[in-house]
């Protein structure tokens, strides 16, 4: 744990072995640039591109790409931004996938892991509870290991002590009485740093609404995103252009949020 970021740091190495896959299938990447524990890099799909010209077509193989922008920084939040750009993935969750797979491979010698969730807004929740007149049922939080500070004060030493003795991610289920309403409140400290500590990390809640056989799965609705000029991208390896799109993309990895409300 002491050398994560270090370990983690040395897969964009110019002799580096990193090979971005998900099962079978391999995809090309390109880093871009890096600097002070900020890496820039590309991330190629494999698709068919159909052209047809004068009545006549053909297929063609076709790698379009997203970029991904990753703070590695000793001081930074350890994030990754994921570029939404549906010509190269439909979803970002895939890269996400393809991402999470292949650091985990990497690092499994070293015994660690990385999770690439998607952060959400806190307010998903309430709009959820809103929704159901006769209340809630049941309500799952699921916390991560403790790995960031900032996340790690939201959910409290017993579960970050928890945690760290059974090397876990705990969580807590929340049922409310069989013939009563569960009460939940917005303002409720403890609810509230709960929502926090899960949407800050990604980590999906679940929800029961009473007289509901099926779980609602709170996360998935209000993912967070920033906007960054795609000229902050272009040329960044060009020498003189480096310092300019290098604030610009510092500023824009600053902005990213512990929390989004």
């Amino acid at each position: 744990m002491e050398k994560k970021l270090e370990i983690f740091g040395s897969f964009f190495k110019v002799d580096s072995t990193l090979r971005f896959h998900r099962g079978n299938q391999r995809f090309e990447h390109l880093v871009v640039g890096q600097r002070e524990g900020i890496i820039v890099m590309q991330i190629a799909n494999n698709t068919q591109q159909v052209h047809e010209k004068q009545f006549n077509r053909w297929t063609e193989e076709d790698h379009p790409s997203l970029f991904v922008l990753i703070d590695n920084r000793t001081d930074g939040k350890q994030v990754m931004a994921i570029e939404n750009r549906p010509q190269a993935f439909s979803e970002t969750k895939t890269v996400a996938n393809i991402i999470e797979e292949t650091f985990n491979h990497n690092l499994q010698p070293h015994r660690l892991q990385v999770q690439v969730n998607a952060k959400y807004h806190t307010h998903e929740f309430w709009d959820v509870v809103s929704q159901y007149e006769q209340g809630i049922a049941s309500v799952t939080f699921k916390f991560p290991y403790p790995n960031l500070p900032e996340i790690s004060d939201m959910v409290g030493d017993f579960y970050t002590d928890l945690a760290r003795r059974t090397n876990s991610e705990p969580k807590t289920t929340l049922t409310s009485p069989t013939k009563e309403k569960m009460k939940l409140e917005q303002g409720d400290i403890i609810i509230e740093q709960m929502i926090k500590a899960a949407s800050a990390s990604g980590k999906l809640i679940m929800m029961r609404p009473k007289g509901a056989q099926k779980w609602r799965r709170i996360g998935l609705e209000t993912p967070a995103q920033e906007e960054l000029s795609e000229q902050a991208l272009k040329g960044i390896g060009d020498g003189e252009l480096i310092p300019r799109k290098w604030k610009a993309i510092e500023d824009f990895m600053n902005r990213i949020q512990t929390v989004y409300y």
